[in-house]
């Protein structure tokens, strides 16, 4: 093997065939930038998806044991005043791309909607008020998980989460 010495040093020469690099497609490096975009704002809402999920379970569990309207309407409260106190500030954080995200997770980890959701628990008008911030921001309470259509891409995102091939 060639080599070089400098001083004390010995330096091995190493001879390497040239190698071209094609120009990388322009939209690619857009699809691939939106991709992982997308991926950072799953991880980032999915703990809360999740948490909807089984708070709602827990609600549900709750108050099928309690016999009144009234209880169950002050069980409801006091739990929604806990969810805001601890995590509303993180909510409010969220950019409205992740927004959207959370939406379709909800949906997702719960199979009901924001809008029903908010409808079931506090009832029509609080829906009809919600919706119309929400549309506000561009997002839709209504909108439904659709994990072979457009969501496809969140649906193998969080396939991968939930195999830990992603860590959060």
């Amino acid at each position: 093997m060639p080599y070089i010495i400098e001083g004390e040093d010995t330096i091995p020469v190493v001879n390497l065939k040239q190698v071209s690099i094609e120009e990388i497609n322009p939209d690619y490096l857009k699809e691939l930038q939106a991709y992982y975009r997308l991926r950072h704002n799953v991880i980032k809402v999915y703990p809360y998806a999740r948490l909807a999920s089984v708070k709602l379970q827990e609600m549900q569990r709750n108050m099928a044991s309690m016999k009144t309207e009234r209880e169950k309407r002050k069980y409801r409260k006091s739990t929604e005043e806990q969810i805001r106190k601890d995590f509303e500030e993180q909510i409010k954080k969220l950019s409205i791309s992740q927004g959207k995200v959370l939406i379709k997770l909800i949906d997702r980890e719960t199979g009901f909607t924001s809008y029903d959701l908010i409808k079931d628990l506090k009832g029509s008008l609080n829906a009809f008020f919600s919706q119309g911030i929400a549309k506000l921001f561009g997002h839709d309470l209504k909108n439904e998980y659709d994990p072979e259509g457009e969501d496809k891409t969140i649906e193998n995102i969080v396939r991968q989460i939930e195999t830990g091939q992603i860590r959060f």
